[in-house]
């Protein structure tokens, strides 16, 4: 466990401005930075980060909290494996290492286990016909221990598995054998490829033939618990620490791609894996937070695929731009026929996604005809109706009627008006319904957070709420002040963590973070919860008068009555 002395220093050593946008982009205003909300489908910047409370605030689905929250959330980690990612980020040497309590464990080192088992056979006798081909393929030696490449031999795979205690059940679970009259290998003959996880721990494995073709030139392990081909982008497990350094990423078709473009030192590239983009590849690299280059294959089905991913990136809020090879298929053909030095200068003069869908809006059409060009036309009006950015639609709309001699108010009469009504409209998270009474605990509770002045008086002057949940809160706060001799609302958020109060925290702060209640009529709170005990106590009293049969005993508590009355008044 972190002592809360260490979390508290790494909190306050950390700025969460620098932290955030290291993930998303923040622009400033005001006094807060504002920026687009990864925790909901958010498309106007509605998350907040205060550098003064060190806190963040989703004004659209109520994402709240400190700079390890923040992390835990967007990296779905455990809060001492947050802690640990801050540390790392500000140069902290944190001695403390979290202990995870993974799923599927045995998965993983069943797959951890035949990853090093190939990897041993490739360096041994039996890789000799292997190593030959990955260095006919140009792979060096560094770069096949990068990618932990190894081969598949005879079926012995699973025998080993077993010998070490799995279960065949296991065996199969993990998408390294298959079952017939016995369990067999499901990797045979071919060079192995581990993909890891965005962790970088291996999850299944892309195997190639490279002695004689096969029916299949190419196949993955089987899906399961722990390898799912539309969760996985190869390579994202060391392509997202360049990526922080070259805020852009390249997306290609396939591994030998990727490695191919990796060996030129060239490491922020990932390839699909055979699949459409799904809402989780998106989302891997939205938290990337850098522009996206999309190289697919030079074919129609790589270009199909480049306006399928494309628009799927740019629906999500991702810059995208395209690069399309010409006269190979796929940049590793490309790589090997025309050189590192043309491939990188290719590299400099990407296209926008945009300009890219306008090209392709142009195939297969005679723009000389009327009917085509028509077509084409309003095909792109279409196109300009889905943005919200004026400038291109201005700069479009004047290129498409001097290109076209067309009228100019004509093309722009079909565009959309972008008003208000247009725009994208925050979502309306349903608020909590309160008492009166549950409103005053709130409000107090929220202004002793803010500062420490109040907590003094909620202590001296008030010190118990009749609601035990808020009573505790407010316990909590106090406890925390005198803890810590002094108090700070994201210190005391990393403090109740772990506190079954905590989403009720975190509510309060965002709920109350945009009304600021009057903090003069403090004492007027007060008063007002003191005169709530007096109600709860007279209502106990009349309850215990009602079921007292000794009239001695209700003559007293009558009086008590009037007394507690008077002083309620």
């Amino acid at each position: 466990m972190i002592p809360s002395e260490e979390i508290n220093l790494i909190r306050n050593n950390a700025n969460i401005v620098d932290i955030v946008s290291s993930y998303i982009n923040l622009e400033p205003k005001g006094k807060n930075f504002f920026g687009i909300c990864p925790f909901h489908d958010d498309h106007n910047p509605s998350m907040s980060v205060s550098p003064e409370k060190q806190i963040y605030t989703c004004f659209v689905c109520g994402a709240t909290g400190n700079v390890f929250s923040f992390v835990q959330d967007y990296e779905n980690v455990s809060f001492p494996e947050a802690v640990s990612i801050v540390a790392s980020k500000i140069g902290y040497n944190l001695q403390y290492k979290a202990k995870i309590n993974k799923p599927n464990k045995d998965l993983y080192e069943i797959t951890d286990i035949a990853c090093k088992y190939f990897i041993n056979n490739l360096n041994s006798s039996l890789g000799k016909n292997a190593k030959k081909y990955l260095k006919d393929r140009e792979l060096s030696a560094d770069i096949i221990k990068d990618f932990n490449i190894g081969i598949a031999t005879s079926n012995n795979l699973a025998k080993l598995l077993l010998e070490k205690g799995f279960t065949e059940k296991q065996i199969i679970s993990a998408g390294i054998a298959n079952m017939g009259d016995n369990l067999y290998d499901i990797f045979q003959n071919r060079i192995t490829f581990p993909i890891n996880n965005e962790r970088g721990e291996v999850a299944g494995f892309s195997a190639r033939v490279y002695n004689g073709e096969q029916e299949n030139k190419y196949i993955n392990s089987r899906e399961n618990l722990i390898f799912k081909k539309g969760n996985i982008l190869f390579n994202y497990d060391k392509a997202k620490s360049e990526v922080n350094k070259t805020k852009s990423i390249i997306i290609v078709e396939g591994q030998f791609d990727a490695i191919r473009i990796y060996s030129l030192g060239i490491k922020n590239v990932v390839a699909t894996m055979g699949t459409a983009f799904t809402k989780e590849h998106v989302s891997l690299l939205k938290k990337l937070n850098a522009k996206i280059i999309l190289m697919m294959d030079n074919d129609e089905a790589g270009e199909k695929t480049t306006i399928s991913s494309g628009e799927a990136l740019v629906n999500s809020g991702l810059n995208v731009e395209v690069i399309r090879l010409s006269g190979e298929k796929d940049p590793d053909d490309y790589i090997i026929k025309n050189g590192e030095e043309k491939f990188k200068n290719l590299l400099k003069n990407p296209t926008s996604f945009f300009e890219f869908k306008l090209n392709y809006l142009k195939s297969n059409k005679d723009l000389n005809k009327s009917k085509d060009l028509a077509s084409y036309i309003n095909s792109v009006i279409d196109e300009l109706n889905k943005s919200n950015d004026e400038i291109l639609r201005s700069v479009t709309i004047n290129k498409l009627a001097k290109d076209y001699d067309l009228d100019k108010e004509i093309l722009t009469k079909k565009l959309i008006v972008k008003t208000k009504a247009n725009e994208f409209k925050p979502l309306v998270k349903k608020k909590t319904r309160l008492t009166k009474n549950q409103k005053l605990c709130e409000t107090v509770i929220y202004i002793m957070m803010k500062d420490i002045k109040y907590i003094k008086k909620y202590d001296r002057d008030l010190g118990y709420m009749p609601n035990k949940d808020y009573y505790q809160i407010a316990n909590d706060i106090l406890a925390f002040y005198k803890l810590n001799n002094g108090f700070n609302i994201a210190d005391f958020i990393s403090y109740e963590v772990k506190s079954p109060y905590y989403e009720t925290i975190i509510r309060i702060i965002n709920d109350y973070e945009t009304l600021e209640p009057c903090y003069d009529e403090f004492d007027d709170y007060l008063s007002l919860i003191k005169k709530w005990i007096k109600e709860e106590q007279i209502n106990k009293l009349k309850i215990e008068i009602d079921n007292e049969t000794d009239i001695n005993k209700r003559l007293e508590l009558n009086d008590l009555l009037i007394k507690l009355k008077k002083e309620s008044e």
